[in-house]
């Protein structure tokens, strides 16, 4: 029998004694989390508030453990809870937990706010690293590029386990490319290929910026051979986005054979995304299959209807079969109320309801063939870390809708209950707008409870 099933044993006794023994329940609770087991952690954890219900630090207990299970909404109930009954809210484990509570809810304003309040409490938080990383992430994710090259210059050299400094660089090359800062990415993805030449991921951006349009990198014959590198690094596990890209690669050089197989490896893979049954509708049109061009532009309708691009085609396919004015009207249309800025849509439609209401027989007389269709723009993806670090709640996830706020963290000096807010709404259910939401107030006993706390 090892020592955490002595003590276990030893705890249980006591219980057997007193049922009613927080200090035993509370070791029985934390071993099972030391151990991972956060079901049975947190029975025992639930135990104390059946016991306690003001018990605001077992309850930042059961919001960690359930933010460790993914069950969020649950995680979210603790931790108002915890923010409601502790009477000194400025525990930085506490805002810690709630920081990638809202991070993993993709609620990226709120857990900024709380990872910056961990910060402020204690500059020496042992997850500091970690912290500065999810910040460089999320910046990202809001546009705030200086900021997020910031937070992750400042862990370059002391990266959190178990990521590496050629992680860090990846993450800074992806903000340089999301700022169109091409060349800076470039220099950042190059350096991770120099200690890690199989990064399969990293030849995949370096293979999308080379293939970018209207840069000064701009060399589709390299970025063939940096896609096929990739490809070859992950073999059968090659990312689906990797083939669309080479696909789009050999479309450039006129390879319709090579450009079909490339699609076809990708549609393999992921056979829901509407932008590569788009591309393949673009890729039968160009060979003059328009039947199968059809079908296509009909798949990536049917899985995204708000994909302007196809629109177009759809209606450049009805110009080019027959004629068809009134449908190649109605899809331009439609590709116009999606993309306002689309100037040639536009004077595609004025031409064609000229066309129309002069009534002349066929679009031939009008001398002007259709235009040629498009693809879907391949623009710079923010990227996230595949192996981020773990802490409370792992991985960074965006699961369900976002919930309302737990209330600014307190400010330097706040202590008691007077500074935590009343509980805010819970989460939303999945797919529903958190603005739905009717706003929750504090119940009657709860009220009570307050007032008598700061009585």
């Amino acid at each position: 029998m090892n020592e955490s099933e002595r003590a276990l044993s030893a705890y249980d006794s006591a219980l057997r004694h007193n049922p009613y023994s927080q200090a035993a329940l509370t070791q029985i609770a934390n071993i099972y989390r030391a151990r991972e087991e956060f079901e049975k952690a947190v029975e025992f954890f639930q135990r104390i508030v059946n016991i306690d219900p003001t018990n605001g630090e077992i309850w930042g207990a059961i919001g960690n453990c359930y933010l460790m299970l993914d069950e969020l909404p649950k995680a979210y109930q603790a931790y108002q809870q915890a923010i409601f009954h502790l009477p000194n809210p400025r525990e930085p484990k506490l805002w810690y937990g709630i920081g990638i509570l809202y991070d993993r809810y993709g609620s990226y304003d709120h857990a900024e706010e709380a990872f910056n309040a961990v910060m402020n409490m204690d500059p020496g938080f042992d997850k500091a690293t970690e912290i500065y990383f999810r910040l460089g992430i999320i910046h990202k994710c809001q546009g705030k590029f200086a900021q997020s090259l910031d937070c992750f210059n400042r862990i370059l050299s002391d990266p959190p386990k178990p990521l590496t400094e050629t992680d860090i660089w990846f993450q800074i090359g992806n903000v340089h490319e999301l700022n169109s800062e091409y060349g800076l990415a470039r220099d950042a993805y190059e350096r991770v290929l120099r200690e890690n030449p199989q990064h399969g991921k990293v030849l995949q951006q370096l293979g999308a910026l080379y293939f970018r349009p209207n840069t000064s990198l701009s060399n589709v014959d390299a970025a063939v051979q940096l896609l096929m590198r990739a490809i070859e690094v992950d073999k059968d596990k090659a990312e689906a986005h990797t083939w669309y890209l080479l696909g789009r690669c050999y479309m450039v050089q006129r390879q319709y054979n090579k450009a079909y197989e490339a699609y076809q490896q990708a549609v393999y893979r992921d056979g829901n995304n509407a932008n590569y049954w788009c591309s393949i509708g673009v890729l039968y049109y160009q060979i003059n299959q328009f039947r199968d061009a059809l079908d296509a532009y009909s798949r990536a309708i049917r899985i995204n209807p708000y994909l302007s691009e196809v629109w177009f085609d759809l209606g450049a396919l009805y110009e080019a079969c027959n004629n068809q004015v009134s449908d190649a009207i109605d899809a331009y249309t439609r590709a116009a109320d999606l993309d306002r800025s689309n100037t040639v849509v536009e004077q595609r439609l004025e031409l064609l309801q000229r066309i129309q209401s002069s009534g002349q027989p066929n679009l031939s007389q009008a001398n002007s063939p259709p235009p040629p269709p498009v693809d879907p723009p391949i623009g710079p993806t923010s990227t996230g870390q595949p192996n981020a670090p773990g802490g409370p709640a792992g991985e960074s996830a965006v699961t369900g809708g976002a919930p309302g706020s737990l209330g600014a963290p307190p400010m330097a000096g706040a202590v008691g209950n007077a500074s935590a807010p009343p509980p805010p709404p819970p989460p939303p259910e999945h797919g529903q707008h958190p603005g739905d939401q009717p706003h929750m107030q504090p119940s009657q006993q709860q009220q009570q409870q307050h007032q008598q706390q700061r009585g």
